[in-house]
């Protein structure tokens, strides 16, 4: 128990640093606990003094990524795809994953390239999202990446094999020989279940595999090394062999399962605790708080970064709960007990995937009661068939037998996941609401076990109140999004009193590689997901331009949206619209036909002009959007002839302008920004872009407006109540506010 409040200690020391009210609370239950437990005072004093040295080193952990040049580099694993390898290489004890572009043969394990190579890292987060490419390479303890067209220049020679790399290179052998042993592609899914390899199965299969909560029986985990033991201990206790001999066989079996799969921090903790169990047998001994308390210390020092990752997280603390409540489920039968255990680690872990994801499953529970058992008692005896015929021989019949049953699995996997809604996105957890659900899951675990349905009940429907009210938003009516979507433009607004959302342009990008991630996927898609947001009740193209609706297809099948308004007179639209599937194009508004309209509380005023247009920057859609006594203005791209056509035509004082193409000097004329008068001025252009907006001609016409541009602040956020705009910009984290009766007056100085 010591090493276990030692931990928490640890994890407390975390928690201080993301949330001071969070860490107090915590620090409070943490003393509390070693009182009741009788811990003496001089242990209490020990625990403080672990959080606060916790605090000052993570605090002072300085994780930089910088980018270099080196000249040479070591060979040491392969990243696997369904059509091509890409490498994980090393320098001066520094690791970087190797991607060529074209294909080549593959450079044997072991290689020493030498040349020029330059190291790359992600830019930093422009937008109010969690996913962070640069923490994600430091989570995966990488330095950074190597982008190569080809080995031109490049010369590789063969050289001695570490432990590490031969460790790596019987890993290549044995998928090479699975990869080769059947030509249907179950073979991906045996690599998926038996050394967790996950790049050969689609991104599709895995999105249904997360809506149905089944993700974690796919991917190389704790459950996988507790059948393995169970099941290698059942099969040598059949042929009668001595119990000491069957644990010495388990202790190496699951050293050399560890290896495989060394960078599993599930699998570390499994295998770390099973060994240790099966050394303490010997000596009838079962520290189970103790062995897992110390596999967990043993990983947060090898590195610190690993306690922020949701694997860690999930794994013991689903791993704890079930320990701690063992003595409550041990009565029941064999099914009975893997049912509780599933119950409690969708309970338990419930607060961690909506800190990490933003999601709540409404199917995960009863599917994983379902799937756990099946894949307990038939797919992962299965794989380890199928493992020890590979290496012997896999009759015909048997590859039919695997073909069917897998494809069967995937097609059932597929039909549930578009059956209904599995999750539902929830917005960023206050503090507090994290604290209360904390402590109703912990109390659902405990009403299950004990049976007290009323309970039950009772904590659920709480539970719900706190995610709605979690939901809401008290201090603002609306907010204006501008997102940084790079050299394009995305803005979203939210009618929080109507609970509407808005997306007007969505971004875009050309997609020269297939691995290359949908920049919807790193801007739009998780900010709304974050927000809480799982509809859009209308998308504005304004254009059809690439970089203002090249990401509308991806948004369209990831997330429901109502109404796209659209210019179907746009020189772009019949092309476009002959590749778009029918259920999309059945959405599609003519903005043409539109003069104004409301979507919950935000009145829209359509500004339509020149009927015979140039060129589709200038048949753009331009919308006049009222958000209370505040006027926005979205022109799209315009051109300075559309400009003076509504200058003429309609009443343009607005109080934020969104800057027509870019900043570009053939839009916002000096006579235009007169005409809309805004206090306000949103530029969405890319850093360093190769047009070289903004132009300094509009920034001079744009002279003694605040002006705000994504290459500068990232992503900016207005917040507005009532009679007050608050600003927060995502770079420079400045906030300020401005009241619509004394404009440009900040309203309690600058955050």
């Amino acid at each position: 128990m010591v090493l276990l409040y030692i931990f928490l200690a640890v994890v407390i020391g975390y928690i201080f640093l993301e949330s001071p009210f969070l860490g107090f609370f915590f620090y409070a239950i943490l003393m509390w606990s070693s009182r009741v437990n009788r811990f003496s005072l001089k242990f209490l004093s020990f625990l403080s003094i672990v959080i606060i040295v916790v605090i000052l080193l993570i605090n002072q952990l300085d994780v930089t990524l910088e980018e270099k040049r080196i000249d040479y580099l070591h060979i040491i694993d392969y990243k696997y795809y369904k059509d091509s390898i890409h490498y994980i290489v090393e320098n001066n004890n520094e690791t970087y994953e190797l991607y060529i572009e074209e294909g080549l043969d593959i450079i044997p394990l072991g290689s020493k390239c030498t040349g020029s190579f330059n190291t790359s890292i992600p830019e930093e987060q422009r937008n109010f999202v969690k996913k962070d490419s640069r923490t994600s390479l430091i989570l995966n303890e990488l330095s950074g990446r190597i982008y190569l067209d080809n080995l031109s220049g490049v010369e590789c020679k063969e050289a001695d094999l570490n432990l590490k790399t031969k460790i790596n290179q019987i890993r290549f052998i044995y998928m090479s020989k699975v990869l080769n042993i059947t030509e249907y592609d179950y073979k991906f899914d045996m690599l998926t279940l038996a050394v967790g390899n996950k790049s050969y199965i689609t991104s599709e299969f895995f999105d249904a595999l997360q809506k149905l909560g089944i993700y974690h029986l796919y991917v190389i985990s704790g459950t996988h090394v507790a059948f393995l033991s169970a099941f290698i201990y059942g099969a040598l206790k059949m042929i009668r062999t001595p119990v000491h001999y069957i644990k010495i066989i388990l202790i190496i079996v699951l050293l050399c399962f560890f290896l495989i799969n060394f960078f599993s921090p599930s699998v570390l903790r499994a295998v770390f605790m099973g060994v240790c169990l099966l050394v303490c047998s010997f000596f009838d001994k079962k520290p189970y708080m103790t062995i897992i308390s110390l596999s967990a210390l043993v990983q947060v020092l090898i590195n610190p970064s690993v306690m922020y990752h949701a694997g860690f997280q999930l794994s013991y603390v689903t791993t704890y709960f079930i320990l701690l409540t063992r003595p409550l489920f041990m009565q029941f039968s064999s099914i009975g007990q893997l049912v509780i255990i599933t119950v409690i680690c969708e309970l338990s872990t419930i607060v961690i995937v909506l800190l990490h994801f933003n999601e709540i499953s409404l199917s995960g529970l009863i599917l994983n009661i379902i799937f756990v058992p099946f894949f307990s008692f038939i797919i992962f005896p299965s794989v380890l068939i199928f493992n020890f015929l590979s290496f012997i021989h896999l009759p015909v019949f048997m590859d039919e037998i695997y073909n069917f049953t897998f494809s069967c699995i995937k097609r059932l996997i597929d039909f549930l996941s578009h059956s209904f809604k599995h999750r539902m996105p929830i917005k960023n957890l206050h503090p507090l609401s994290t604290l209360v659900l904390f402590i109703l899951s912990y109390g659902l675990i405990i009403f299950t076990l004990k049976k007290s349905y009323f309970k039950i009940f009772t904590a659920t429907v709480m539970m719900t109140i706190v995610l709605y009210t979690n939901h809401q938003n008290f201090t603002q009516n609306y907010t204006l999004t501008m997102v940084d979507v790079g050299q394009g433009d995305a803005f979203i607004i939210e009618d929080y009193r109507a609970n509407k959302t808005i997306l007007i342009d969505t971004g875009g990008q050309f997609l020269h590689n297939k691995q290359v991630i949908p920049l919807s996927e790193k801007t739009v898609l998780p900010y709304l997901k974050e927000q809480g947001i799982d509809k859009l009740d209308l998308i504005v193209v304004s254009h059809l331009d690439i970089d203002h609706s090249g990401e509308l297809l991806n948004i369209l099948s990831k997330i429901d949206s109502t109404n796209i308004l659209m210019n179907t007179n746009d020189e772009k639209f019949e092309e476009w619209s002959s590749s778009i599937p029918k259920e999309y194009l059945s959405k599609i508004i003519d903005s043409r036909n539109i003069e104004d309209f409301m979507v919950g509380t935000i009145y829209i005023q359509h500004l339509y002009s020149m009927d015979v247009l140039d060129d589709s920057n200038n048949q753009s859609v331009v919308l006049k959007v009222t958000l209370d006594q505040f006027k926005v203005l979205f022109t799209g791209d315009i051109g300075i002839e559309r400009e003076a056509d509504l200058v003429g035509k309609y009443n343009l004082e607005s109080d934020i302008l969104k800057v027509g193409h870019h900043g570009s000097d053939t839009s916002s004329s000096l006579d235009f920004i007169e005409a809309v008068g805004p206090d306000i001025a949103l530029i969405s252009a890319g850093v360093n872009n190769r047009y070289g907006h903004p132009h300094n001609s509009v920034i001079e016409n744009l002279e003694g407006i605040r002006t705000y541009l994504t290459a500068d602040s990232g992503m900016v956020k207005f917040g507005i109540k009532d009679g007050t705009i608050c600003t927060h910009e995502k770079l420079t984290q400045r906030q300020s506010c401005l009241q619509k009766d004394i404009k440009k007056e900040p309203v309690n100085g600058s955050k």
